[in-house]
C-alpha cells in the first residue's frame, strides 16, 4: 500500500496543499495500494496517460511535483473509487488549480526510474492576486438584532476559539428558530472592532455563497475572472496569504461537501450556522445550540419590556418550548398591540387546541411556531388585509433579506389588490413592512429597506394557507418577480438586479409557472449565471429547465418547440461548453437544429434557427469540420443579408465568421479582404470603438499573421485590444505574443504568451480550447528561447488534452502533435519525433488536404526526420514536393516558402545563400531563422492554429 508521508513531511506551501489534497482523496477511495492504482489507470480506455506504482508511490510520499497528465491519471481513479462520491469532473478541476499554485520552485531530485513523471524545469509563478488594502473596515454583516440576552457562556466559548492556537472552522449547529444567526450577530457586534474585514456569505446554496465571495472580492479590489468560481479561488487566496484581520460568517449552510471549496483553509476566523448536524464533525470546533433556559426566556421578555408577572411569564415560556424564534415575536407582538400577556395565553390555548384536534403533536417546536404565527397572522389580517398579503408573498420567496426596492420593481405585476396598489408606493410598501415587523413575523434591516421571513415563519405560513390561497399568492410572486426582471442579461449593467431575483425565482418555483413571464426570467438567469462565469449553476438550473420544458403542456411542460424550450437548451450548451463538455455540448445543438429547421413554427430563416446554427458552425470548426462550418456560416450569412441588410450587426457578426472558416480552411488573403471591408463597414456605423468592431479587428489580425505580417499583426492589435470581454482580451493577447514570437522578439514573446497562459488557465480552467490555444503558443515560444525541457512538458500536456477533448484526427490535435515533434527534435529525440511526424503527416493531409499550410508545415518537420536518418533521397522529394506546394499556396512573399526552401538545399548539398537572402529581406538580417539559414543550420517551423 503507498505510504503517507510522516508527519511534519509536508509543508505548508501549494505543493503541501496538493499533497494534502491528493491523500484526503486516497483515504476516501479506502486507502488502496499504488500497484492496485497503476493497475486500474492502464486497464481503462479513457485515461490519457498510463502511471507507474513507482511514481504514484512517490507521488504521495511527496517526493516532487508531479507532471500534470499524471496527477489527472490518479486523480481520476481515486475519485471513481471514492466512497463520499467525489465527481472526478469537479475534482480534476480542483486539482489542477492546486497544481498551478505548486508549480514553482526548485526541481527535486528524484530517483532515475520517476524522474521522467516529475516535473524538472517551472514555468514563471503566477502573478499574485492584487494585494488588499488595510486600514478601511470591509463590512456587510447586517446589524444584530435590537434585543439580546443569555447566551454569555457560549459567547465566551465562541471568542476562545476562535481567537486560540488553532483558529479553526468554528460552527454554530441547531434547529430552525433556536438563534444561530442572531447568536453570530452578536459575536460580531461585540467583537467588530478586532477585525479588517467581516463579511456576511448567505450560504444554503453554493450560487448564494459564490456571489457574496465575489462580491468581497470587488470590495478587496480583486480583477474578476471570467470563471466566478476562479474569482473566488482568487478571493480565498488573497484572504489566506493576507495579513489582514478577517472574519467571514456562513449562515445557514446546508452541506458540507457542498461549502468545502468556499472556506479559507489558514489565515484568519470563519463562523458556519446550520441546521445540518453533519457540520458537527465536518467543521474544526463545533457548539450545538439550543432552546433558551427558563430563566433566559425570563429574562429575554424583561429585555423587551414585558412587565408581566413573573408566574404569566414562565407559563407563556413553557407553551412556547423556550424557542427563542418564538419568545422573540410574541413580545414583538405584545409590544406592538398593547395586549395583557394574560390575554395571549388564551389566544394561544384557543388556536393551539384547534391545531392539536387536526393532529400536531403537543410540544413539537412544529406545533409552536404554528400556534404563535397562526395568532400573529390573525391579528394581523383583522388590520390590515394588505400587510396580511405582503406576508403570504414573503412566505413564497426565499429566506434572504428582499429590498423593498425589488417589490416596488415589480409594482406593474398583476398582483392581488389591495398589495397590487401598495407596491407603487414605497412609503405605503414601507408601512405594511413595518406592520410585519411589529407583529415580530419579519426582521427589517438595511435602515428599513430590507424586509426578511425566517424560513419556520414561512412555512407556516405556507401551510396556513388553502391550496387555493397558496396557488394565488405563489403566482402573485412570479409575476412580482417577472415585472422586476431587467431582461439583456447580457448587459452587465443588469446583473446587480438579475442576481437580487435569482434565489427567488428558484425558491418560488418559478420554473413551473403559470406564467409565461416568469418562465422568461428563469431563461434570462440561466444566461445571467453562464455571463457571470458561473457555469455549474448555470447548467444546474439550465438541465431543470429544459428537462421540465421541453415535456409535454399537459404535463406542466411548453413542448421542445416552444422558443423559450429552444433558447433554454441553448443556454445549457453554452455552460456545458465552458464546462469543458464539448461533445454533449454540440450533440444538444445538433438535435435543437434539426428540430428548428424542421418546425413549422420556426423554419431555417427565424432568428432562433439562425442564432442555433452559428453555435453549430462553432462546433464543426471545434471539430475541424471547417467546409461544413463554412456552408452553414454562408448559409446564415446570405439570410441576414436578405432579411437585414449588410450592414446591420447581424449580417456583419455572420460575415465575420465567414473569415474565421477562410482562415482555418488556409486562406488568409481571402479571408483578409472580407475583414478590411467588414472593419470598415463597422467603424462607420458603429464606431471603432464598439466592441464588435475590436472583434473584427482582431480577426484581421490573424489573417496578418496568416500571411507573415508579423509586424503590421501586432501593432494593429496593440492599437485595438478589446477592454471588456475576457475572451476577447486572451485572443487578442496570443495574437500579439505569436507575432512578437514570429517576427523574432522573443523576450517580449515569452513575457506575453506566459501572462495569456496563466490567465487562461485561471479564467477558464485546465480543458477550456481557449487555454489549450495558450498552452501551444506557450510550449512554441519556450522552445524559442532555448527552455526546450519546460516546452515538452507543456506540448505533451496540450497534446493528451486535444487528444481526450477533440479525438486524435482532429487538426488542433494534429497541430499539437506536430509542435510536440519540432520540441522533441530539439532535444535530440529524433526516433519519437520522426515516429509521431510520419503517421501525422499521413493524418493531416487527409484531414486538411495536401495543400494545407499544416500538412506542409508538417511536411518541413519530416523531412527534417527523414534527413537526419540518412533518408536522403526522401528527404529531397518530399522537400522538392513541399516547395512547390507552398509557392502555390503561400506565395514568395511567405517565409515558411524560404524556410523549406533552405532545408531543401541543405539536403541536395546545394548552396542556401538565396534561401537565407529572401529570408533576411521577409524577416530582417537579425531574425534567427535568417542567421540559422545563413549558417547553414537546419530550420523548423510550428503551427499556431488561428482561434475557431
Amino acid at each position: 500500500m503507498a505510504r503517507a508521508p510522516k508527519p511534519g513531511i509536508v509543508g505548508d506551501g501549494p505543493l503541501g496543499d496538493l499533497l494534502r489534497g491528493l491523500h484526503e482523496l486516497h483515504r476516501a477511495a479506502g486507502k488502496p495500494g499504488a500497484r492496485r492504482i497503476s493497475a486500474a489507470i492502464r486497464d481503462r480506455g479513457d485515461m490519457p496517460d498510463t502511471v507507474s506504482h513507482e511514481t504514484i508511490g512517490a507521488m504521495l510520499r511527496g517526493s516532487g511535483l508531479p507532471k500534470w497528465v499524471k496527477v489527472e491519471c490518479v486523480v481520476r481513479q481515486l475519485a471513481d473509487w471514492s466512497v463520499t462520491g467525489h465527481d472526478a469532473d469537479q475534482e480534476i478541476r480542483r486539482f489542477h488549480q492546486l497544481w498551478l499554485a505548486a508549480d514553482d520552485g526548485p526541481a527535486p531530485d528524484l530517483p532515475a526510474r520517476v524522474r521522467n513523471d516529475f516535473v524538472a524545469s517551472h514555468r514563471p509563478a503566477p502573478p499574485a492576486v492584487p494585494p488588499v488594502a488595510s486600514g478601511a473596515v470591509v463590512n456587510n454583516v447586517p446589524g444584530p438584532a435590537p434585543h439580546f440576552t443569555g447566551r454569555q457562556e457560549l459567547l465566551t466559548q465562541m471568542r476562545a476559539v476562535l481567537t486560540g492556537p488553532a483558529r479553526m472552522p468554528m460552527s454554530l449547529v441547531g434547529l430552525g428558530g433556536v438563534g444561530k444567526t442572531q447568536l453570530a450577530l452578536q459575536y460580531v457586534a461585540r467583537w467588530a472592532a478586532e477585525y479588517d474585514v467581516l463579511w456576511w456569505v448567505p450560504a444554503e446554496q453554493p450560487s448564494q455563497a459564490i456571489a457574496a465571495l465575489a462580491a468581497l472580492g470587488d470590495q478587496l479590489g480583486i480583477i474578476p475572472a471570467n470563471d466566478m468560481r476562479q474569482t473566488v479561488r482568487d478571493v480565498l487566496t488573497a484572504l489566506e496569504e493576507s495579513a489582514l484581520r478577517w472574519l467571514l460568517i456562513y449562515d445557514n449552510a446546508d452541506q458540507p461537501a457542498d461549502l468545502a471549496s468556499f472556506v479559507p483553509a489558514v489565515g484568519g476566523q470563519v463562523i458556519i450556522t446550520s441546521r445540518n448536524y453533519a457540520w458537527a464533525s465536518a467543521a474544526g470546533t463545533p457548539f450545538s445550540v439550543g432552546v433558551f433556559s427558563r430563566p433566559e426566556s425570563i429574562a429575554f421578555m424583561r429585555e423587551w419590556g414585558v412587565t408581566a408577572p413573573a408566574d404569566d411569564c414562565d407559563m407563556l415560556a413553557g407553551q412556547l418550548g423556550d424557542l427563542p424564534l418564538a419568545v422573540d415575536q410574541v413580545c414583538a407582538m405584545q409590544a406592538a398591540t398593547g395586549m395583557p400577556l394574560g390575554e395571549y395565553l388564551r389566544l394561544f390555548a384557543e388556536h393551539l387546541e384547534e391545531l392539536l384536534a387536526a393532529g400536531l403533536r403537543p410540544g413539537s417546536r412544529t406545533t409552536t411556531v404554528t400556534t404563535f404565527v397562526s395568532v400573529a397572522a390573525g391579528r394581523l389580517r383583522a388590520e390590515s388585509v394588505a400587510a396580511a398579503q405582503l406576508l403570504e408573498v414573503l412566505a413564497f420567496m426565499a429566506p434572504l433579506p428582499v429590498s423593498l426596492s425589488l417589490l416596488h420593481r415589480g409594482r406593474d405585476a398583476d398582483v392581488t389588490l389591495p398589495l397590487g396598489r401598495v407596491l407603487y408606493r414605497t412609503d405605503d410598501l414601507r408601512k405594511q413592512a413595518e406592520h410585519l415587523g411589529r407583529y415580530g413575523l419579519v426582521q427589517l434591516g438595511g435602515d428599513g429597506e430590507q424586509i426578511q421571513m425566517h424560513r419556520l415563519v414561512q412555512l407556516m405560513v405556507r401551510d396556513g394557507l388553502s391550496e387555493k390561497d397558496a396557488g394565488l399568492r405563489r403566482l402573485d410572486v412570479h409575476r412580482l418577480l417577472a415585472a422586476a426582471d431587467p431582461r439583456d442579461p447580457d448587459d452587465s449593467r443588469t446583473w446587480t438586479q438579475h442576481g437580487e431575483i435569482g434565489p427567488h425565482l428558484i425558491s418560488s418555483g418559478a420554473l413551473r409557472s403559470a406564467d409565461i413571464a416568469a418562465r422568461a426570467a428563469v431563461l434570462d438567469q440561466i444566461r445571467y449565471l453562464e455571463r457571470i462565469g458561473d457555469f455549474e449553476a448555470s447548467a444546474e438550473l439550465g438541465r431543470s429547465a429544459v428537462e421540465v420544458w421541453r415535456a409535454d403542456p399537459a404535463d406542466g411542460g411548453l413542448g421542445p418547440e416552444h422558443k423559450l424550450t429552444v433558447r433554454a437548451t441553448r443556454h445549457l450548451a453554452n455552460a456545458l461548453r465552458s464546462l469543458g463538455s464539448y461533445d454533449e455540448s454540440r450533440g444538444m445543438i445538433v438535435e435543437l437544429l434539426k428540430v428548428l429547421r424542421a418546425s413549422g413554427e420556426f423554419g431555417p430563416d427565424h432568428p432562433d434557427t439562425l442564432a442555433t446554427a452559428r453555435v453549430l458552425a462553432f462546433y464543426l470548426r471545434l471539430a475541424g469540420e471547417y467546409r461544413q462550418a463554412l456552408d452553414e456560416d454562408r448559409r446564415t450569412a446570405e439570410v441576414l443579408r436578405r432579411l437585414h441588410g449588410p450592414q446591420d450587426t447581424r449580417t456583419t457578426d455572420a460575415v465575420g465568421n465567414l473569415t474565421i472558416n477562410l482562415r482555418l480552411l488556409g486562406d488568409p488573403g481571402a479571408a483578409l479582404e472580407l475583414d478590411e471591408k467588414l472593419v470598415g463597414t463597422l467603424s462607420r456605423s458603429i464606431g471603432a470603438e464598439d466592441e464588435r468592431t475590436r472583434v473584427a479587428v482582431r480577426n484581421q489580425v490573424w489573417d496578418l499573421l496568416g500571411l507573415a505580417r508579423f509586424d503590421a499583426a501586432v501593432d494593429l492589435q496593440r492599437q485595438h485590444m478589446s477592454r471588456r470581454n475576457a475572451g476577447d482580451i486572451a485572443l487578442a493577447r496570443r495574437a500579439v505574443a505569436v507575432g512578437l514570437r514570429k517576427s523574432g522578439r522573443f523576450g517580449e514573446a515569452l513575457q506575453t504568451s506566459a501572462d495569456d497562459y496563466r490567465t487562461c488557465q485561471s479564467r477558464y480552467g485546465p480543458d477550456h480550447h481557449l487555454t489549450l490555444a495558450s498552452i501551444m503558443t506557450y510550449a512554441n515560444t519556450l522552445r524559442a528561447v532555448g527552455d526546450a525541457l519546460g516546452a515538452r512538458r507543456l506540448a505533451t500536456e496540450a497534446l493528451d488534452r486535444y487528444r481526450r477533448l477533440f479525438g486524435p484526427r482532429n487538426p488542433l490535435t494534429l497541430a499539437a502533435s506536430t509542435n510536440l515533434a519540432v520540441v522533441l527534435r530539439a532535444l535530440g529525440q529524433w526516433r519519437e519525433a520522426y515516429n509521431i511526424d510520419e503517421l501525422t503527416y499521413e493524418q493531416t493531409a487527409r484531414t486538411l488536404g495536401p495543400d494545407h499550410p499544416h500538412t506542409l508545415i508538417t511536411a518541413i518537420g519530416l523531412a527534417n526526420d527523414l534527413a537526419h536518418h540518412h533518408l536522403e533521397k526522401d528527404a529531397v522529394d518530399l522537400g522538392e514536393a513541399t516547395v512547390e506546394r507552398f509557392l502555390r499556396v503561400r506565395g514568395e512573399e511567405h517565409p515558411e516558402t524560404w524556410v523549406c526552401a533552405a532545408n531543401l538545399a541543405l539536403d541536395r548539398g546545394e548552396s542556401r545563400r538565396e534561401a537565407a537572402g529572401r529570408l533576411a529581406g521577409l524577416l530582417g538580417d537579425e531574425h534567427p531563422d535568417a542567421r540559422a539559414a545563413l549558417a547553414g543550420r537546419r530550420l523548423e517551423c510550428d503551427i499556431e492554429p488561428p482561434p475557431t
